[in-house]
């Protein structure tokens, strides 16, 4: 079921009317399931270790934008704008968020989105498919400050298009706050479920940090409510936007937002001491596939993921993933009690992407490349014959790695060939 309303609203009902909001999320409170292999796992001595299971939380596109997109949203619907614009790489998981929001409303809104090049995955080749399931326009930019500056541009002559900034955060101080109070709401969230004695207060959250609006979120709500936690932000995009500075501006900016509208709510002040910043699991560059992270996605399936159904991604969550283990490795830590925020989608997309027949003609002709010069998967290598492919696992599914997932039905030569070029194609950085 749909929540009412925001618990920020319950607590702060002034807030209601004054703050524009939609429901959009279905599974809320989102669960917290504690993770006991990973505890044994890691040797805890008296420590526990939970999840936060924000990946199902829509039936169609779970993860952390749609507690965004509620507020942000609710702005663009009040606003009566006739669409959205947003920007990021070719495989922007926020994209995909943003597309499927437009296209379940009643009546749907258009959808433009402006892409710059990341490091090309099996990943990304589903996106971009899936971007044109929803009914996307796209746009490909020359990197990411030309793409920018495109995205920009579409705005001033499109004003009836309501400009969302990546991730759904302000960059350098500009750009709505909305988003962050998403987040500052899922505080709230936590914190009832804590009163609720469903999980004791943690020492630590970790989560990943891109354009930081989810972090700044949790950690400006966290300190309203007086917890003493301390968020733990693993740094996942380039220093540009992914910094503390951004974090404190972001989370500041949303306290003012929310005073602005109720002068009962705290005058509180976000410092760099509030919370912990963590870089060096970012690799060379936004999308950059590292052995940690890998590493990562992998155990917490192989441990968790595969009982619980989630899965983390190499990209955002597999590094947050891998800054925690590095964590849970020092003695220190061996008895707290940790969270980790599940920003990622669960939710399975595999039935759209076989609609889509993985006809990538259809994607504009500047996107073809991006399938023509790079396979990663099994069946475009050994040319698997469709009655074969369509039945497997592996086709179109989200892991490209086939021999993690299907015992393969053609012949061993043609298995070995197909391991071969994979292993070969799939970088992973020493990071």
């Amino acid at each position: 079921m749909k929540q009412e309303e925001p618990i920020l609203f319950q607590k702060y009902p002034n807030l209601r009317n004054r703050v524009p909001w939609i429901p959009l999320l279905t599974n809320v409170p989102t669960p917290i399931e504690r993770l006991t292999e990973l505890e044994k796992e890691f040797k805890l001595d008296g420590g526990e270790i939970y999840i936060k299971r924000d990946d199902k939380n829509h039936p169609i596109y779970g993860g952390n934008k749609l507690r965004k997109f509620e507020f942000i949203f609710g702005k663009v619907l009040k606003k009566k704008k006739k669409g959205v614009v947003t920007n990021g790489g070719i495989g922007t998981n926020h994209g995909l968020a943003c597309a499927i929001i437009c296209h379940e409303l009643n009546p749907p809104l258009k959808c433009h989105l402006y892409l710059f090049h990341q490091q090309l995955t099996w990943h990304v080749q589903r996106l971009l498919l899936l971007f044109d399931y929803f009914g996307v326009k796209l746009h490909l930019g020359k990197g990411m400050i030309g793409t920018f500056v495109k995205f920009l541009f579409f705005k001033l002559l499109h004003p009836k298009y309501f400009l969302m900034f990546p991730g759904g955060s302000p960059l350098f101080g500009i750009g709505t706050s909305l988003g962050t109070i998403g987040f500052v709401n899922a505080a709230f969230e936590l914190k009832n479920q804590i009163d609720q004695t469903i999980i004791r207060e943690p020492d630590t959250i970790f989560v990943a940090g891109g354009t930081v609006g989810t972090a700044a979120g949790l950690v400006a709500g966290c300190k309203l409510l007086g917890l003493k936690l301390k968020v733990h932000i693993v740094a996942v995009s380039t220093s540009l936007t992914s910094n503390p500075s951004a974090v404190k501006r972001n989370a500041n900016k949303a306290i003012k937002y929310l005073r602005k509208k109720d002068k009962s709510i705290p005058n509180i002040k976000i410092n760099e001491e509030d919370f912990v910043f963590i870089t060096g699991y970012l690799g060379s560059g936004y999308g950059i596939k590292t052995s940690r992270g890998q590493n990562a996605v992998d155990k917490v399936f192989e441990l968790e993921g595969c009982k619980r159904d989630f899965k983390l991604e190499t990209t955002y969550t597999g590094k947050a993933m891998a800054a925690m283990f590095d964590y849970l490795k020092q003695e220190e830590n061996k008895n707290k009690t940790i969270l980790f925020w599940n920003t990622y989608n669960s939710n399975d997309l595999d039935k759209y992407l076989k609609e889509t027949n993985f006809q990538y003609k259809k994607l504009p002709r500047k996107f073809h490349k991006f399938y023509e010069e790079s396979k990663f998967q099994c069946w475009q290598i050994t040319n698997c014959p469709e009655d074969i492919k369509k039945s497997c696992p592996a086709y179109l599914n989200h892991e490209y790695r086939f021999w993690k997932i299907t015992d393969c039905l053609l012949d061993e030569q043609k298995q070995r060939k197909a391991l071969e070029v994979l292993k070969s194609v799939i970088k992973l950085e020493d990071a």
